[in-house]
């Protein structure tokens, strides 16, 4: 109890509001540097990327190396080595996945050994980089506002880190209170109040390390999407531009001061094809951190370590190599730059799975851990319930998203609820289910809103949640048809409610949602301003309170709900 209550009143005392910080006007851009003095000189080498089949080659126009995949020889002499990893989302204990066979992959204690490794593999100079989304998601970092991860960050040696969205999610007073407690610099070029002409002082656009005779700058961008991806009160005044801009704003100062520029963004691509560490071609990813880096002059930066999707990516774009190492410590970047043969430049990027039985924990990581384990652990190993199969998240719609759906619908007594995908973080495995469990599933504490729409406005509700490459949204209380060849907007042929009819444009219905979305999060603005009561209950309490009713062992929902035309089969 003494434990408990002193991190309460840690977390407590390291949350209390502050004024507001300083603006600081943006600087007009640099004129562009001559390159010719930095180390590496070669900027029109010929670029293998992958190796053996998967080799192709490009042209740098600007970059000082060459990616290619291959193995280093004893006349190889690696020059920088860049550890990275992204979205830790406060997983300071090991776990299984469903690809890791069983094996405990990543947890702070563990991955602390590794990065050393890794580190002193090379026999180089070595920076360590976070690619946002620290703090939250589980219970054991959530309980004192993240206090705990940022006591792994610092263990870990990272030097820099991206402004994550979910960094916003304890307020930018907490933010700043953990940024406070950290020894390294948290960065978002992108960052600015509202009118876009100043920058908070707290949110640095850049930052020049210098270790073993280089200079590395590292440009920092925050989401774009931050707005819709957190609580909007809690980023209300503040503004968050295009990346492309915002790196190019500070790169010719970032150059000129630096060997290497690397770009750390909290903006994220998908890459096509069987998941895996090996390079792939451009034309197989897409996403956000695809177009920031054509929208820069081809090999204008020399790597972009990127975040935000939880994938593995492992690329080159425009001539700039992007990496992306899943998320919650399951992977590590590992970026060389090495000089072949004394002559040619290459950069080599993989994707390192850090298998928990692969290293001696850190004893003393673990001891600083440990107090905080002990607060949470009454709670967490707590059984809730029983689940009859395992569910877990895949596609546009499945299982377990209609069984959080059809609990807030049921517990809140409306006609339809609404949850966002992105809202559901992880999977459950078969059998008992502890509050712990749940607690990684919906862990950001959202209050339940019931509001009072009209049909037009449930209708526009259903529209956004299919207007992207798939249906990002699970629903309870009716069934919808869309086809995602026809314009955004347009696509939704076809609604039924749990009773049978149709949805009336005039008729109003009650709708459960999160306070996230009830105030335009995840882009759905249509619910801002309409009528809203609280409905009393907290997500996480509500299916666990469902899952009681549901015992002795609870059977998900299999009927499916959203019909994705063309599709060849029902989704």
């Amino acid at each position: 109890m003494r434990v408990l209550l002193a991190l309460l009143v840690a977390a407590q005392n390291s949350v209390v509001p502050a004024p507001p910080p300083p603006l600081t006007p943006l600087p007009p851009e640099s004129p562009a540097p001559d390159r010719a003095h930095l180390l590496i000189p070669s900027r029109e080498a010929p670029v293998h990327v992958g190796g053996g089949d998967a080799t192709y080659r490009y042209v740098w126009a600007n970059a000082a190396f060459a990616p290619a995949a291959s193995p280093l020889s004893q006349r190889d002499s690696t020059v920088l080595r860049v550890l990275a990893i992204n979205d830790f989302h406060g997983a300071l204990e090991a776990r299984s996945w469903p690809w890791s066979g069983g094996r405990a992959v990543g947890g702070a204690a563990a991955l602390k050994p590794w990065l050393d490794s890794l580190a002193r593999a090379c026999g180089c100079t070595t920076v360590r980089l976070d690619g946002g989304d620290e703090m939250q998601g589980t219970l054991l970092s959530n309980f004192t506002f993240g206090l705990p991860a940022i006591a792994a960050m610092n263990a870990f040696g990272i030097d820099a880190a991206a402004i994550g969205n979910h960094e916003f999610d304890w307020s930018v007073d907490t933010l700043r209170a953990r940024m406070a407690g950290a020894t390294y610099r948290f960065l978002a070029a992108n960052i600015t109040d509202s009118g876009g002409t100043a920058r908070p002082e707290w949110a640095e656009p850049w930052t020049l390390i210098e270790r073993g005779g280089l200079k590395i700058a590292v440009i920092g961008l925050a989401l774009r999407a931050t707005p819709t991806n957190t609580a909007p009160r809690n980023v209300r005044g503040l503004a968050f531009g295009e990346g492309a801009a915002a790196v190019r704003r500070v790169l010719p100062r970032a150059r000129a001061a630096a060997d290497f520029v690397i770009v750390l963004a909290h903006e994220g691509a998908f890459c096509d094809g069987a998941p895996g560490p090996d390079p792939v071609p451009a034309p197989a990813c897409h996403g956000e951190i695809m177009d920031i880096a054509r929208g820069l002059d081809s090999g204008a930066v020399d790597l972009i370590v990127s975040g935000h999707t939880h994938s593995l990516v492992n690329t080159v774009v425009n001539g700039i190599p992007i990496v992306q190492a899943r998320s919650s410590g399951a992977g590590i970047a590992v970026v060389d730059f090495v000089r072949v043969r004394g002559t040619e430049r290459q950069v080599r990027a993989r994707i390192e799975t850090p298998y928990a039985d692969q290293v001696r924990p850190d004893a003393a990581l673990a001891d600083t851990l440990r107090p905080y384990q002990r607060a949470i652990e009454a709670v967490t190993g707590r059984s809730v319930g029983r689940i009859k199969t395992e569910l877990r998240r895949g596609g546009e719609e499945y299982a377990l998203g209609r069984l959080i759906a059809d609990a807030q619908r049921n517990m809140t007594k409306t006609d339809v609820a609404i949850v966002n995908s992105g809202g559901i973080r992880a999977d459950l495995a078969a059998g008992t289910v502890t509050y712990g469990d749940l607690y990684q599933v919906q862990p950001f504490q959202n209050r339940l809103v019931r509001l009072f729409v009209p049909g037009k406005v449930l209708k526009a509700a259903l529209e956004h949640a299919v207007a992207g490459d798939r249906a990002d949204a699970h629903v309870s209380g009716l069934e919808l048809w869309y086809d995602p060849r026809k314009r955004v907007g347009h696509r939704v042929t076809k609604v039924r409610l749990a009773n049978g009819h149709g949805l009336d444009d005039g008729r109003s219905y009650t709708v459960a949602v999160s306070d996230f979305l009830a105030t335009g999060g995840s882009g759905y603005s249509m619910f801002r301003g309409q009528p809203a009561e609280d409905a009393g209950l907290i997500d996480l309490d509500v299916l666990i309170q469902y899952l009681a009713v549901l015992r002795p062992a609870a059977e998900a929902p299999g009927d499916a709900r959203v019909h994705r035309a063309g599709a060849g089969e029902t989704r």
